[in-house]
């Protein structure tokens, strides 16, 4: 892997003259020691906001009594890219780091697997539940939360809702057994002592799946079909028990974050300032893996230029080609469901996420508006 710019570094030049070359913008570098015995060293990796000041710091003549970091002797080479904005930055940096460091990136990166729900179709009876693995074993992935609290505590108000178990234990219906507090306030089917058929948990798994994927519009609807229904038949007190059934549930809709979903269906387009001027980068998710970057230019000081709707068209086809026969297998790497939620629920995030239809058709007129307003907001920015 290879950044745009490259650059020879000579420790015994006099003076301090390519520093004057460099960039002061954000960007990300590579430096490279000379080979020793003919083996590359590993290189110093790195990202900044001001290049210029950065490697003046790092490549300077060394001071006696400075303590800093120098990699003057040590650096034969240069690499560097500029970026426009922190995500971008921070692509770049897991690429390289996957690259060089194949198994020490993740550490090096500080990356965690993210909060997701489970829920494991392949259990004679599924439960869902809160996790931070994720195998290819045809269950299905919710997610990603901010956090695993988030998840938990979104996990344990959503199945209020719903009377399919929590317990963790594998079951084997008898009517000997117990049961647990859930099926005795009849929150649970109880499938441990055969409180229930097969077919009826599974048709309560079913509700569950069905509110997940709808982000919660199945439940709603029923609900509100079943509460209008109640007033119409003059049972105003079942009425104002659904009724109070609704405001749960639209209390609980409005904590779940746009950016949970089945992984399956997690389909988005990124859009970010560009590190050039009048640019914007971006990224597009397929099934939770992130695909990019792409640089689109809306200077319109060009000879020939193409209408906006067509360049987008064709840069969008670029990062994810047929989406259907390129959508990525049932479980996407999570290393980018860890580097998306880092961004999107970042407090200082730049740019904007478009969620996409499970027909991952691209809104483009709403695109090229958000291209235009990060624009202005730059151009603001420099004024």
């Amino acid at each position: 892997m290879h950044l745009r710019f490259d650059i020879p570094f000579e420790a015994d030049a006099e003076g301090d003259g390519f520093q004057e070359s460099l960039p002061a913008s954000p960007a990300v570098f590579v430096l490279f020691p000379a080979p020793r015995e003919g083996v590359p060293p590993a290189p110093y990796i790195g990202r900044t906001s001001d290049l210029r000041r950065r490697l003046t710091r790092l490549l300077s003549i060394r001071r006696q009594s400075s303590r800093m970091l120098n990699l003057r002797e040590l650096t034969a080479r240069i690499e560097y890219e500029p970026v426009g904005s922190a995500f971008e930055g921070t692509w770049l940096l897991y690429l390289l780091n996957r690259h060089y460091f194949a198994r020490q990136y993740r550490d090096r990166l500080r990356l965690k697997p993210p909060a997701l729900l489970k829920l494991k179709m392949q259990n004679r009876f599924p439960r869902c539940y809160p996790t931070r693995r994720m195998m290819k074993d045809g269950s299905l992935y919710y997610g990603p939360f901010a956090s695993m609290a988030v998840a938990e505590r979104f996990a344990g108000e959503f199945l209020d809702f719903f009377k399919i178990r929590r317990c963790v234990e594998e079951l084997n219906p008898d009517p000997s057994h117990p049961g647990c507090i859930y099926s005795q306030l009849h929150m649970c089917l109880a499938p441990c002592f055969a409180g229930c058929t097969d077919a009826d948990y599974q048709g309560e798994v079913q509700r569950v799946v069905e509110f997940l994927d709808s982000q919660g519009k199945s439940l709603l609807r029923n609900l509100e079909s079943a509460r209008a229904q109640a007033s119409e038949s003059m049972e105003f007190e079942q009425a104002s028990k659904i009724h109070q059934r609704i405001e749960k549930l639209n209390d609980l809709l409005r904590q779940r974050s746009d950016l949970v979903r089945n992984l399956r269906d997690l389909h988005a387009v990124m859009v970010l300032p560009g590190a050039e001027a009048k640019a914007v980068v971006f990224f597009r998710i397929i099934g939770g893996e992130i695909r990019g970057p792409a640089t689109l230019s809306l200077d319109e000081n060009v000879p020939d230029p193409t209408p906006l709707d067509r360049q987008l068209h064709d840069l969008m086809k670029t990062l994810g080609g047929d989406a259907h026969q390129a959508a990525p297998a049932n479980v996407p790497p999570w290393e980018h469901l860890s580097l998306l939620a880092r961004w999107y629920y970042s407090s200082f995030r730049q740019g904007e996420l478009v969620m996409l239809n499970p027909d991952q058709a691209i809104p483009h007129s709403r695109l090229i508006r958000i291209c235009r307003k990060l624009l202005a907001h730059d151009d603001e920015g420099t004024t």
